[in-house]
């Protein structure tokens, strides 16, 4: 099977506009990992074998060569560089041998999209009900939610005003055309 991972999903296409520009983030690959635990200290015990604490609900954390984010209760998504996920996989599968947790590559499945320039928070809040404003989702902050109708989840690892859209692969030139449409007044 092809290795869908190495091609960008939009073909190098962007949007820019004065105000406001979306860019297919392809320099990342994501690795999801799932714990089934729900007794109490289940996610300290996880964390303590990373070596590092995991982050709860709605934010991120960013690690030494990697990214994490909370997606949903026993599960966060993992940005590494992309091309590493297999080596990144292996050390986290040592790391947690003997845990009921799954881990899986899913670079191939998801498109991670850079929104920024000055508009970029009203042009998302264009598309969903999540408030932007950066007292409410500043850095290190994350959601899952529906934005232009399709599940995804935003994040704002790094503060400023660079958001990360991650969504199915699929739904690439579907956001692509819907941010042109949402974003004509960010001349």
């Amino acid at each position: 099977m092809d290795n869908l991972a190495r091609r960008t999903v939009l073909a190098s296409a962007t949007l820019e506009r004065e105000q406001f520009r979306v860019t297919e983030n392809s320099a990342l690959g994501l690795i999801r990992l799932q714990t089934f635990h729900r007794k109490p200290g289940a996610v300290d015990h996880l964390a303590a074998r990373l070596g590092a604490p995991l982050p709860g609900p709605g934010t991120t954390r960013a690690g030494q060569d990697r990214q994490w984010f909370w997606s949903a209760p026993g599960e966060w998504v993992i940005a590494v560089r992309a091309g590493t996920e297999d080596v990144v996989l292996a050390e986290l599968r040592a790391q947690l041998d003997g845990l009921f947790a799954v881990l899986s590559v899913m670079t191939d499945s998801r498109i991670v999209l850079d929104v920024g320039g000055a508009s970029a928070r009203e042009v998302l809040a264009r598309g969903s009900t999540v408030d932007f404003h950066p007292s409410r989702f500043g850095a290190g902050s994350c959601v899952l939610t529906r934005f232009a109708g399709v599940p995804a989840m935003l994040a704002c690892p790094y503060g400023g005003d660079v958001i990360l859209l991650f969504a199915d692969r699929s739904q690439a030139r579907y956001l692509l055309e819907w941010f042109e449409a949402a974003s004509v007044d960010c001349e």
